[in-house]
């Protein structure tokens, strides 16, 4: 989860995935801006959120598993995120946990989705997404 608007999003990615397909084990990494979103957005708390997935990261642990292409997994969702974090993933700029695990996403050719949120899209926002798509990253925005 980054720092963009729509932190309900992740909140109910979370709930479905709960309800609906408890085998799947998922694992949460909230950036500060995503924690802040959360706080602005609803009336859940981190801690809270952070009950909703099996395994919780800081996002300042570059050490976690995820970072770690031997991590076994499904793929990676950031629900939401923003342009930042698309750069970041473009750019390879893995200076946090959020981005090192979409960098191994994308070097282990595993499914990467990025739920972008910004309107209007600028120049620089449509040329990253682009990239992002030729790396091999899924974009659905939220529409």
């Amino acid at each position: 989860m980054s720092g963009a608007s729509g932190a309900p999003l992740t909140v109910e990615l979370l709930r479905q995935l709960r309800e609906n397909h408890p085998e799947v084990e998922t694992h949460l990494i909230v950036t500060r801006g995503g924690e802040m979103t959360l706080n602005q957005e609803t009336d859940m708390t981190l801690a809270e959120l952070q009950k909703l997935a099996t395994v919780c990261h800081s996002n300042t642990n570059i050490g976690a598993a995820p970072a770690s292409g031997s991590f076994k997994s499904m793929g990676m969702i950031v629900v939401p995120c923003s342009m930042k974090t698309v750069a970041g993933v473009v750019s390879g700029y893995s200076d946090n946990l959020l981005l090192r695990a979409a960098d191994v996403m994308i070097k282990e050719r595993r499914k990467l989705v990025l739920v972008a949120r910004e309107s209007p899209l600028s120049t620089i926002h449509l040329r990253n997404l682009y990239e992002a798509s030729q790396l091999g990253a899924v974009i659905l925005p939220p529409c």
